[in-house]
């Protein structure tokens, strides 16, 4: 069986593009063309910008996509094949990981991320597979934009441009490209010259230098040399081991004294702030050391627009206006409250029964899902409104009384240790009054007074309270 490069796995043949003739490259409104440069410099290789970069891409690779359906007011999350596609395996050689990190690499290293959607014959996507690609040019053919890729120094590429998600930064005058590297090029130059110089300044104090003077007669010059060469073999090229010099009285060193100078500490730190603002990052996300607020924020700037351009580039280019039409969309989320302290968390757990599902309030505490727990958990401030009236203000029934001092999660009434009968009415007010302020009762017994009437009952905590008695109240 022949074998198949990776250029033909994606698009289908090992030959490159022909453009057609009729084609034009791709005008904007000033005239000039649209072309997409990769800068072939060898700042992806400086250790400062592989670190924000990085922290960048390993972070934004953890959002998770979904497809979802939102029509006419039904919403559906989607887990047919598509979703497979862009949350676990968007082609056969990377994982979904791998693929948003190289994605978001790209992204932010060359300005430009370029992905080909690969579809079958019946326009079914079939892989999403990340462009490392030279240089690209726009062209107008058969009135689309069309894209043509240069892989390496031969192989080229021309497709629609519908056919590729494309990502930019720093959106540059046509408004379609993204901008250039040339700021972060240049102050890596300087970087550069300041790195050179703390090198060269250590390696010019760790040597020796100084001037050898003999009180001998004059010499010969190759009695000079001879002179200064037995000093560098024995003192200089690690034949003295001891450290310890010896020199007759006709010969004397004088050592000459150097003292480079190098840029001081706030130049250096200004290097690095440039490098750190350019790419909208801080030093505590790189190192793991934020906080929740630090974190909050690197979300809302950096990845937040990220996913956000993602959403709505995967959207238009995935799905047919057909299909956007009927409410199909690609988001991408992220669980930002894995990242917060661990108060905030307790929190959350015993305030957000209300809006959150058990298994959303699982996944901040990083707990496996429970096959149960797609619910959400209600108290009974928070009710449906179509029982509001009912629950609230009472409908007396054959239902009336019940031996209800507590009730679930759900709601629903159960037996206390005393079967005090309260009506669905009565329950409902006292606790209402119970709930809405927490902090006023203390552990054990209490008493509330609703009209003529004063309820004991026993608190634990919030939504948690036995009533032991009810009788009625003298003013």
């Amino acid at each position: 069986m022949a074998k198949r490069s990776f250029f033909s796995k994606i698009f289908g043949t090992e030959k490159d593009s022909t453009i057609p003739q009729t084609a034009s490259e791709f005008k904007i409104l000033d005239g000039t063309r649209a072309v997409f440069t990769r800068y072939n410099g060898d700042y992806k290789n400086d250790a400062d910008i592989r670190a924000c970069i990085d922290a960048i891409a390993r972070n934004g690779a953890k959002m998770n996509p979904k497809h979802i359906r939102n029509f006419k007011g039904n919403f559906e999350n989607r887990t047919e094949s598509l979703y497979n596609l862009i949350a676990k395996r968007p082609n056969e050689l990377q994982n979904a990981y791998q693929f948003y990190y190289q994605v978001i690499y790209n992204l932010e290293l060359y300005n430009d991320s370029f992905i080909y959607i690969q579809r079958d014959k019946d326009l079914k996507v079939t892989g999403l597979y990340p462009l490392d690609f030279s240089d690209g040019k726009l062209y107008e053919y058969h009135d689309e934009i069309w894209v043509k890729f240069k892989f390496g120094y031969a192989k080229e590429r021309f497709v629609p441009y519908r056919d590729c998600i494309h990502l930019t930064r720093f959106i540059s005058d046509s408004g379609i490209t993204g901008g250039s590297n040339i700021p972060i090029t240049k102050i890596l130059s300087m970087k550069h010259v300041l790195d050179e110089g703390i090198i060269n300044a250590i390696k010019t104090t760790q040597s020796i230098r100084g001037i050898i003077k003999s009180t001998k007669a004059i010499l010969k010059p190759e009695d000079v040399k001879k002179m200064r060469d037995q000093f560098v073999e024995d003192f200089v090229n690690n034949k003295n081991y001891s450290g310890i010099g010896g020199l007759d009285s006709t010969t004397d060193f004088t050592p000459v004294k150097l003292d480079p100078t190098t840029a001081d500490e706030s130049q250096i730190k200004s290097i690095d702030d440039k490098i750190l603002s350019y790419f909208g990052i801080s030093n505590k996300i790189i190192q793991s050391k934020y906080t929740e607020d630090e974190w909050n924020a690197f979300y809302e700037s950096v990845l937040e627009p990220i996913g956000l351009q993602m959403s709505l580039e995967f959207t238009n280019k995935i799905f047919t206006p057909t299909e956007r039409h009927f409410g199909n969309e690609i988001i991408f989320e992220s669980n930002r409250l894995q990242y917060v302290s661990n108060n905030t968390k307790v929190n959350l757990l015993r305030y957000a029964n209300n809006i959150m599902t058990i298994n959303e309030l699982r996944e901040v505490f990083n707990l496996a899902p429970r096959e149960d727990g797609d619910v959400i958990m209600q108290d009974l401030n928070h009710i449906d409104s179509s029982i509001a009236n009912d629950y609230q203000v009472g409908n007396d029934s054959k239902d009336e009384t019940k031996a209800n001092p507590n009730h679930d999660k759900h709601g629903r009434f159960t037996t206390g240790s005393k079967k005090i009968k309260l009506s669905k009415k009565e329950y409902g007010r006292l606790a209402h009054l119970i709930n809405s302020n927490p902090d006023k009762w203390k552990k054990g017994k209490n008493s509330q007074i609703i009209d003529d009437k004063e309820y004991i009952f026993k608190y634990n905590s919030y939504d948690d309270f036995n009533v032991i008695e009810r009788r009625k109240y003298k003013k």
